[in-house]
C-alpha cells in the first residue's frame, strides 16, 4: 500500500469520526435540552409521567414496528425495482413515510378541536394528500429521468467497445498504413542488397 493512499485512508476516517463526534454532540444536546424543558415546564408538571409513556412508546414503535417496516422494504426494492430507477424510488418511499408520520396525528384529530377551533384550524387532509400527489409526482418524474439516462448511458449494443483491427486510440479501423499480421516485422525490416560476388 502506497504512502498517499494510507494518508487519504487516514483523512477519510478523520473526517468521519469529526462527523460522528458533531452528530453526538447535538444529539446530546437536543436530549438535554428536552429533559430541561420537561423539569422546568409548568403546564408539563401534572402530566410528567404520561410524557414518559409517550416517549417509550415512540421508541417502542421506531425500533419495533417502522425500523423492520423499512428493512422489509428495502429488502423487496432490491428484487423488485431495477437498479437504475431504486434511488428515486426509495426518496419517494421515504419522503411519504415521513410526511405520514408527521401529518396522521393532525389527520386523525382533525375535527377534534375540544370546541376550540383555533387549535386545529386547517384542512390537514387534504394539505396531507397534496403533499403525497406532489412526492409521488416528483417520484415519477425522477424514476423517468434515471430510466432514460440509464438507457443512453448504455447506448447500442457493442458501442465503444473496439472492434477487430481497433485499438483504444486508433478510429481509423485499423487502416493506420503498418502491416499487420505475421509477416509484419519482417516487412518493416530494411531490405538489404544483394551482394555481388562476381
Amino acid at each position: 500500500m502506497s504512502r498517499a493512499t494510507r494518508v487519504s485512508r487516514t483523512t477519510r476516517v478523520s473526517r468521519a469520526t469529526r462527523v460522528r463526534l458533531a452528530l453526538l454532540v447535538a444529539g446530546v444536546s437536543l436530549l438535554v435540552f428536552g429533559v430541561q424543558g420537561l423539569l422546568d415546564e409548568p403546564y408539563l408538571s401534572g402530566h410528567r409521567l404520561q410524557v414518559l409513556v409517550w416517549a417509550a412508546g415512540g421508541i417502542l414503535l421506531h425500533d419495533g414496528v417502522w425500523i423492520p417496516l423499512v428493512l422489509v422494504v428495502g429488502l423487496l426494492l432490491g428484487r423488485v425495482v431495477p437498479d437504475r430507477v431504486r434511488g428515486a424510488v426509495t426518496a419517494g418511499l421515504m419522503t411519504s413515510a415521513a410526511l405520514a408520520a408527521v401529518g396522521l396525528p393532525a389527520v386523525v384529530r382533525e375535527h377534534d378541536h375540544n370546541g376550540n377551533p383555533t387549535l386545529l384550524p386547517l384542512p390537514y387532509l387534504r394539505n396531507w394528500l397534496l403533499l403525497l400527489a406532489a412526492v409521488a409526482a416528483g417520484t415519477a418524474v425522477a424514476v423517468v429521468v434515471q430510466w432514460r439516462r440509464g438507457r443512453v448511458g448504455r447506448g447500442p449494443s457493442g458501442a465503444g467497445r473496439p472492434g477487430p483491427g481497433r485499438s483504444g486510440g486508433d478510429r481509423s479501423g485499423g487502416q493506420s498504413g503498418r502491416p499487420t499480421g505475421p509477416n509484419a516485422r519482417r516487412d518493416r525490416e530494411p531490405r538489404q542488397k544483394p551482394t555481388n560476388l562476381a
